[in-house]
């Protein structure tokens, strides 16, 4: 393990500058209509599959834009970083099961897994049909409640297969020694799968009951999110067996662009959730069941991206978002409550890991959660492209980063004195 203290360092731009001209680099040598065809989603009429290209390429870095439009920024905690896992290709999630042992899976489908004290290995898995393709593939993980009895890991990943196209959660025994994840149902199907791979979620969480909570994407569809019918542009909440959680649906609320993030209050149970927007307008909402969060990108009966995240004129009980980032862009893609005295005066914030703006954002809420007080920004520009998190029983994050190329790895990041 490599353990390096991090600060408030003037150097993480310099960084960051040397890996976009190395990005730079790489560019030259492709096509160019390929990467006309991938850059922008709205914009793709290919079907190249863009998750071939570091996604350093496709959504260049924007570090220094703060935490948001009218977000007050002041100095965060100090914190550490050690490395846990290493050499890894796009690690989607990361989780932590009772006994210490860290499991993450990489998008094309390898699971990897770090038991205490051992060396990192992969973990046999069958995935028949997997779709790799632009935000698709091997995507979110939850430890089940009682894994501790029963080993079950819940798996969210994207397949085409014996004529069926979609997203799918399936629940896998793992062997005691780590050697096998072992298929023991497939939990819930029928998440839509769309046809480029975009805008798929999938976040998995686990909640104190037991029970699943599940952020799915619109896939790129006009319809979807404002449609009772679609299991896109949702959250969901069902049990371990796939079944509604409550009442006589498993969606729990409707009218998403792309929820990639979700984490429970510790101290209030409220549920909420991390999405991207379709530029900048990026958003962290509190969950109320049946709700809608006002994006519908259906005009005239396609899709058209240029509409408010929450457009409360079309939905006028549309519920408004607890942060945006404003004209900023962050690109949130996991969110996480910060547990612990070691955090001082950071104990309960809401921790954000981003992609494009590579950086941990750190969002103090107020009492009644559905607001901002303040923020602290950490690592900015240190790890690249920052996509997961994982509480640990210490207070500590487990942290993934999405920078490809086997560049990617799972760190730590505790409090400097912890």
């Amino acid at each position: 393990m490599h353990d390096r203290p991090m600060s408030r360092s003037s150097h993480t731009r310099t960084r960051s500058l040397a890996g976009a001209a190395a990005a730079a680099a790489v560019v030259v040598v492709m096509p160019a209509v390929a990467f006309a065809q991938s850059s922008l989603p709205g914009g793709s009429s290919g079907s190249l599959d863009t998750s071939l290209i570091p996604p350093g390429i496709l959504f260049p870095p924007e570090v220094g834009n703060g935490a948001g439009d009218g977000v007050e920024v002041v100095e965060g905690p100090a914190v550490r970083a050690t490395t846990v896992m290493e050499g890894l290709n796009i690690p989607w999630d990361v989780v932590r099961t009772p006994d210490g042992t860290v499991l993450t899976g990489e998008r094309g489908g390898r699971m990897v897994v770090q038991e205490p004290g051992d060396e990192q290995r992969t973990v046999q898995i069958d995935l028949p049909g997997l779709v790799r393709q632009s935000e698709s593939g091997l995507m979110g993980l939850a430890v089940d409640r009682d894994f501790a009895e029963n080993r079950e890991i819940h798996v969210c990943w994207s397949r085409s297969a014996d004529g069926e196209r979609d997203n799918r959660i399936t629940t896998f025994e793992a062997a005691e020694d780590w050697s096998a994840l072992t298929k023991v149902r497939d939990t819930l199907t029928g998440i839509p799968l769309g046809e480029e791979g975009i805008h798929s979620g999938c976040r998995l969480l686990t909640a104190p009951n037991g029970t699943i909570y599940v952020g799915t994407g619109d896939t790129y569809t006009a319809t979807a999110p404002q449609s009772p019918d679609s299991l896109a542009g949702k959250t969901l909440h069902i049990n371990p067996d796939g079944s509604p959680a409550s009442g006589d649906s498993v969606v729990h609320t409707i009218g998403h662009r792309n929820v990639q993030g979700l984490a429970i209050d510790p101290d209030s149970d409220r549920v909420y959730s991390a999405e991207h927007g379709p530029d900048a307008h990026d958003e962290v909402n509190l969950l109320q069941p049946g709700a809608n969060y006002g994006w519908s990108p259906n005009v005239d009966g396609r899709y058209n991206q240029n509409v408010p995240m929450t457009d409360t004129e079309e939905f006028p009980d549309a519920v408004e978002a607890v942060w945006s980032s404003g004209e900023q862009t962050l690109a949130p893609s996991d969110i996480e409550f910060l547990r612990g005295s070691e955090w001082g005066e950071w104990e309960g914030a809401l921790a954000m890991a981003n992609l494009r703006s590579q950086k941990l954002v750190l969002l103090r809420l107020s009492e009644d959660g559905r607001s901002v007080i303040d923020s602290a920004v950490l690592l900015e520009g240190e790890f690249g492209r920052l996509r997961s998190l994982a509480p640990e029983p210490d207070g500590s994050l487990l942290v993934t980063t999405s920078d490809a190329d086997n560049r990617d790895q799972v760190f730590r990041v505790s409090p400097a004195g912890a």
